[in-house]
C-alpha cells in the first residue's frame, strides 16, 4: 500500500463547539486560559500518550466556566481548540478555531498554523495505524484531520489507498480526485520550489491512481457481462493515461467478448435482426483492427492479440462480403504469429518508491531449448518519456514451456506503463 510520508514532527493543537453569536470582538489572557495554557504546555512535552490526554482534558475542563461567561473573548476558544486538537477530537477543534476567528479576524493565520499542525499529528497518527494494518481507524483519524485543514494532499493519497484496498473504488477515486486538486490549489504557490515539485508528484499519483480506479470499474463490469460498460470505462482510464498497456489491453478483450457475445445472438436470431448485428459486428471488428496494433506497441510478443486480430481480419472481411480478402489479411496475421519465437506473459511491474520491480514469463514457442532470450523493458511515466529501464536475460526453456524472469531497476518518476522489445 503506497502511503506518503517524509514529513517533520509538529506541535499539536486543538478546539470546541458552541453556538455562533454575534459577541464583541476582544482577546484576553485570564486566569481560565492560563490555567488552560499550562496545561497544554505541559501536554506537549509528554510522551506518554495517556498523561498526555489528561493534561488536555485538564485544560479543557479550566475552561469549562469561561465558555459561558467569556463566551465573547477569543482567546478562550483558541486555546480550547488548542486543547480539542491535541485530543484528536477535530470536529470540536474546528469549530472552536471558528469561533476564535469569527470573534477576533487577527487570529486567523494563527489558526491557520494551528490547524496544520494538528493536521500533522492526525496524519502521523493515520500513516502509524496503517502501519499497524488497523485501517478502519486509519481511516477515521485522516478524514477528520483533513476535515480539520483541507488543504494538503498527503493524507487524501493514504485515505483513497485505504478504500481502494478494501474495493471500495468509487470512494477511493473521489478521495484520489480530491488529492489532485489540493496538490494542484493555491496552497502549491505558498510552498518553495522543493516543496511545490513534491506536490507536483503528488499529484501525478493521484491521477494515476483516479484511472487505477477507473480502470478497477471496468474489470468489475466485464466480470458482471456488461462489455460495453467495461469498455467505456477502460476507455476513459487510458485517456487519462495512455502509456498504460493495461488499459489498452482490456479495451480489446471488452471489445472482442462484444463481438463474441453478439455473433452467437447472430448464429440464434431471426435473419431479420442480422443486418443491424452485422452492422454492430463490423463497428467491433473494426475498432478491434485499429486497437489491436495501438497495443502491440507496448505489448508485441503476445500470441492472444494476434489471435484476435487474425479473426477480426478474417470476419471483417466475410461480413462485408469479401472472403478473399479477409481471409488473406487473416493469413497475414497467423504468419506473424507463425514467425513469433517466444511470448511474453505475465510482465508485471511492481512500483517502489526509489525503483521498481519487473516479473513476468518467456514462454518459448519455437527455439531450441537454452537458447538465450533478452527482453529489454522500458518504464515510462505520466509523459510518456522513459523514467527507468530493465533487462531480463533467460534461457529458454523446452518449446510450450514458460522461464520465470524478475529484475529490478532504478526509476526517476512515477511509473505510469511500460513496454518491451524481445532479442534471440
Amino acid at each position: 500500500m503506497n502511503r506518503c510520508r517524509g514529513l517533520a514532527t509538529a506541535l499539536v493543537v486543538g478546539a470546541l463547539l458552541v453556538p455562533a453569536s454575534a459577541f464583541a470582538q476582544t482577546n484576553k489572557d485570564t486566569n481560565a486560559t492560563k490555567e488552560a495554557g499550562k496545561n497544554i504546555g505541559l501536554a506537549m512535552m509528554r510522551a506518554d500518550t495517556a498523561e498526555r490526554n489528561q493534561l488536555y482534558r485538564q485544560a479543557l475542563s479550566a475552561l469549562e466556566e469561561a465558555f459561558t461567561r467569556e463566551a465573547d473573548n477569543a482567546r478562550v476558544w483558541l486555546i480550547a481548540g488548542q486543547a480539542y486538537a491535541g485530543l484528536r477530537e477535530y470536529a470540536k477543534a474546528d469549530e472552536a478555531f471558528d469561533k476564535a476567528v469569527e470573534l477576533y479576524p487577527d487570529y486567523a493565520e494563527e489558526v491557520e498554523g494551528e490547524r496544520e499542525a494538528a493536521w500533522l499529528d492526525g496524519f502521523q497518527a493515520g500513516v502509524e495505524l496503517m502501519d499497524q494494518q488497523q485501517y478502519p481507524q486509519a481511516l477515521a483519524v485522516l478524514e477528520a484531520s483533513h476535515e480539520l485543514y483541507p488543504h494538503r494532499p498527503e493524507g487524501l493519497l493514504n485515505i483513497g489507498s485505504i478504500y481502494a484496498n478494501t474495493g471500495e473504488n468509487d470512494k477511493a477515486a473521489e478521495a484520489f480526485e480530491r488529492a489532485s486538486a489540493a496538490a494542484r490549489g493555491p496552497h502549491r504557490e505558498k510552498l518553495d520550489a522543493a516543496g511545490q515539485e513534491q506536490w507536483d508528484k503528488f499529484a501525478e499519483m493521484a491521477e494515476l491512481n483516479i484511472a487505477q480506479m477507473t480502470g478497477a470499474q471496468g474489470v468489475e463490469a466485464f466480470q458482471a457481462g456488461d462489455y460495453a460498460a467495461a469498455a467505456t470505462a477502460f476507455e476513459k482510464a487510458a485517456s487519462m493515461n495512455p502509456h498504460a498497456r493495461d488499459y489498452l489491453f482490456n479495451i480489446v478483450q471488452a471489445h472482442y467478448a462484444q463481438a463474441t457475445s453478439l455473433e452467437e445472438q447472430r448464429d440464434s436470431s431471426a435473419a431479420a435482426g442480422a443486418a443491424s448485428q452485422d452492422a454492430e459486428l463490423i463497428g467491433l471488428y473494426e475498432q478491434l483492427r485499429t486497437e489491436i496494433p495501438k497495443v502491440r506497441e507496448f505489448d508485441p510478443n503476445n500470441e492472444s492479440l494476434l489471435a484476435i486480430l487474425a479473426r477480426a481480419e478474417r470476419r471483417h472481411g466475410e461480413l462485408r462480403g469479401d472472403t478473399a480478402a479477409a481471409q488473406q489479411n487473416a493469413l497475414r496475421v497467423l504468419e506473424q504469429l507463425q514467425a513469433m519465437s517466444v511470448e511474453i506473459q505475465n510482465l508485471v511491474v511492481q512500483p517502489g518508491e526509489a525503483e521498481a520491480t519487473v516479473q513476468g514469463k518467456v514462454m518459448n514457442r519455437t527455439l531450441a531449448a537454452g537458447t538465450p532470450v533478452t527482453v529489454n523493458i522500458t518504464l515510462v511515466g505520466k509523459d510518456g518519456q522513459p523514467v527507468g529501464e530493465a533487462k531480463a536475460q533467460v534461457n529458454a526453456g523446452e518449446q510450450q514451456a514458460a522461464v520465470d524472469f524478475e529484475v529490478s531497476t532504478p526509476v526517476t518518476a512515477q511509473v505510469a506503463g511500460w513496454k518491451y522489445t524481445v532479442v534471440n
